[in-house]
């Protein structure tokens, strides 16, 4: 919570002479002698030639204190902010809602140390953009390995795919293959469509090198049975003609 500066509020200011107060609290410093002596010895009194005593001298004024007159006596009331006194004022009501609270702390968490969440409002920018990417893959990775599965027909086995786990909890496929294991016991036709079956599952669009070098594969052993079909198949042609072996050469006349 931000905490506003102290501000300032006008006071209250009283000036009192000094002078009045110093004269009315002062006292003399003299006070005059409520005991009268004579005011000559008798040698005086013997020197003026007459019986009188003379008056007493008049008293002395009181000292007082120098005073200044342009010093006085200043009270200052200063007016204090209630803000300023602990429980002088309520604090601000917080206005953020749970979601908005467990938002901020799991923002100020180290990624490293946060736990998944199965709420999205409480994911991060960051997580959420990460979330996205994840799924668009894991469409990917099932498109692509369910058209293997699909192309290759009887050759072709189970699904396996390796998952990741995302911000949000769930598991996302990020990879994926199909165990190929062609069929046994074809021969002819049957083997080579089976070799090109193959080799179609292995070349959909978003294939990786390892799908591509089984479709080599297939193609090279397609190759290499239609070469073993043309040989059968003119060794059975030279037999029916009673032929053992090709001539080495044939003259042509006309």
């Amino acid at each position: 919570m931000a905490v506003s500066a102290p501000q300032t509020l006008p006071a209250a200011v009283a000036l009192v002479p000094l002078s009045s107060t110093l004269s009315a609290q002062q006292a003399p410093a003299n006070p005059p002698s409520s005991r009268s002596e004579p005011a000559t010895s008798p040698q005086t009194a013997g020197n003026t030639g007459s019986g009188e005593q003379a008056p007493p001298p008049p008293p002395q004024p009181a000292q007082t204190a120098p005073v200044n007159s342009a010093a006085s006596v200043v009270t200052i009331i200063q007016q204090l902010d209630p803000r300023d006194i602990n429980g002088g004022a309520p604090e601000e009501p917080d206005t953020q809602s749970p979601t908005q609270r467990q938002q901020q702390e799991r923002e100020a968490t180290p990624e490293s140390a946060r736990q998944p969440t199965s709420n999205p409002a409480l994911l991060t920018a960051t997580e959420r953009e990460i979330v996205q990417e994840l799924r668009a893959r894991d469409a990917t990775v099932r498109t692509e390995e369910e058209s293997h599965q699909a192309l290759a027909g009887a050759n072709a086995g189970m699904i396996s795919y390796s998952y990741t786990a995302g911000p949000d909890g769930r598991l996302y496929a990020t990879g994926g293959k199909v165990s190929i294991r062609p069929i046994q016991g074809l021969d002819g036709v049957a083997a080579i469509a089976n070799q090109a079956a193959i080799s179609r599952a292995a070349s959909v669009p978003g294939s990786s090198a390892a799908d591509y070098n089984v479709a080599k594969g297939a193609s090279m052993n397609i190759s290499a049975m239609i070469s073993a079909q043309a040989y059968a198949a003119a060794e059975s042609y030279r037999m029916t003609l009673g032929l053992n072996a090709a001539p080495g050469t044939v003259d042509l006349s006309g």
